[in-house]
C-alpha cells in the first residue's frame, strides 16, 4: 500500500509540473498571428470586393433587362429625363410643368419595384420626386437595385434624405459641355474623342438625354449594334451635383453621363476652391461630372443594349470608349 501511495503522489506530483508557456513564446505566438491576419487580410479584402463587385454588376444585368421589358412593352427605351412639357429652360414652356422622373422612373414597375411606381400619378401637378409614396416622398425611397454595395454611403445623399442611384444613363460623345458651369469653371475639353459629330440633346450620340420629351431611342436607332452600345454605367454621387439630387428627379445626370471624360476622373471635390479655384475636380463643374466612375479599383462597370455586362479598366483606350458610348458613329469597335 505505501508503493501504491508514493507511486500515485509521483503522479500527481508530475501533473502538477507540466511544462506551461513562458512569458516570450507567449508573444511569439501572438506575434505569428498578427503576421498571418497581416497576410490574410488583403485577400479577405480582395474577396468582399469581388462579391461587392458582382452584386453591383448584378444590378447592372437588371437594369439591362429592365430596358428591354420596358421597350416590349413601349416599343421605345424610356426618356432620360421627363418633365410634362420639357426641360424648364425651354422658350416657351407652359406652365405648370412639373417633373415626371426620367429613365429610373420608368424601369421601377420591370426590376419588382410596383410598390413605388403604382403610388405614382403622372398626371399630378406635383413633382413626381414629391408625391408620397408609402408613407414618404418617392425621391427618398431607397431603391436597392440602384444602389452598388462597393459605396459607401446608406442609399441616400449624405446630409439629406434623399435617395440616389450609382448608375446612370449614357448620354454618349454627344458634346463635353460647352463652358460649363460659370460658378465651377472647368476648362477641359475633350471633344476631339468623338467619333461622328452632329449630335445634341435631342439627337443624342448614345441612347438617353435628359430632353427626353423631345427624343426617346428605340433598339433601331442603336445602328451599330446593341453588343457595342453602351446603356448604363457606374456613377458615384460623391462626385457629381446632378447625381446628387437623387434618383427621382428629371435633371439627376440621367442622359447626360457620358463616355468623353476618361473613366474614374476625380471630379468629387466639394467646391471649385478646393483645388485652388480648377472647378474640373469638383462636382459642381457640369463636365467631368458626367463622366463614369466608380469605386471599384481601376475599372467601372457598364450594361450594354443586348444586357451583357462589360467591366472597363480605366486606363482603356479612349477611341475605343467612344466608338461603345455612342450608338450610331457607324464605325468598327475596337478592343478594349
Amino acid at each position: 500500500m505505501a508503493n501504491a501511495s508514493s507511486k500515485d503522489r509521483g503522479s500527481a506530483s508530475g501533473f502538477e509540473r507540466q511544462a506551461a508557456f513562458t512569458l516570450v513564446e507567449l508573444l511569439v505566438v501572438i506575434a505569428i498571428i498578427g503576421v498571418l491576419i497581416g497576410l490574410l487580410l488583403p485577400a479577405v479584402q480582395a474577396a468582399r470586393e469581388s462579391a461587392r463587385r458582382i452584386s453591383c454588376n448584378n444590378n447592372l444585368k437588371q437594369l439591362g433587362l429592365a430596358a428591354h421589358g420596358h421597350h416590349d412593352s413601349n416599343q421605345t427605351l424610356p426618356p432620360g429625363g421627363e418633365w410634362r412639357h420639357d426641360v424648364p429652360w425651354a422658350a416657351n414652356i407652359p406652365s405648370p410643368n412639373p417633373e415626371k422622373g426620367g429613365v429610373l422612373v420608368r424601369l421601377l414597375p420591370y426590376i419588382e419595384e410596383n410598390a413605388v411606381y403604382s403610388g405614382i400619378d403622372f398626371d399630378s401637378n406635383t413633382n413626381v420626386f414629391q408625391q408620397s409614396v408609402g408613407g414618404k416622398q418617392v425621391g427618398q425611397v431607397v431603391v436597392s437595385g440602384f444602389k452598388c454595395a462597393s459605396d459607401t454611403h446608406a442609399g441616400v445623399v449624405p446630409g439629406s434624405s434623399t435617395a440616389f442611384s450609382n448608375y446612370g444613363a449614357n448620354y454618349g460623345p454627344t458634346g463635353s459641355g460647352g463652358s460649363g458651369n460659370p460658378n465651377c469653371s472647368c476648362s477641359l475639353t475633350y471633344d476631339t474623342l468623338r467619333p461622328k459629330t452632329g449630335f445634341g440633346e435631342t439627337n443624342p450620340a448614345g441612347p438617353f438625354t435628359r430632353r427626353g420629351n423631345k427624343f426617346t431611342c428605340t433598339f433601331t436607332d442603336i445602328s451599330d449594334g446593341l453588343s457595342s452600345t453602351i446603356l448604363f454605367g457606374e456613377v458615384r454621387v460623391d462626385c457629381s451635383a446632378h447625381g446628387r439630387s437623387g434618383w427621382a428627379r428629371s435633371n439627376n445626370g440621367q442622359g447626360l453621363f457620358n463616355t468623353l471624360y476618361p473613366l474614374n476622373f476625380d471630379s468629387c471635390q466639394v467646391d471649385a476652391a478646393a483645388a485652388g479655384g480648377d472647378g474640373c475636380g469638383a462636382r459642381c463643374n457640369w463636365k467631368t461630372e458626367f463622366g463614369f466612375k466608380s469605386r471599384h479599383p481601376g475599372a467601372v462597370g457598364f450594361v450594354m443594349a443586348d444586357g451583357s455586362v462589360r467591366v472597363i479598366s480605366e486606363s482603356a483606350d479612349p477611341s475605343a470608349l467612344q466608338l461603345l458610348g455612342c450608338r450610331a458613329d457607324g464605325l468598327p469597335t475596337k478592343e478594349l
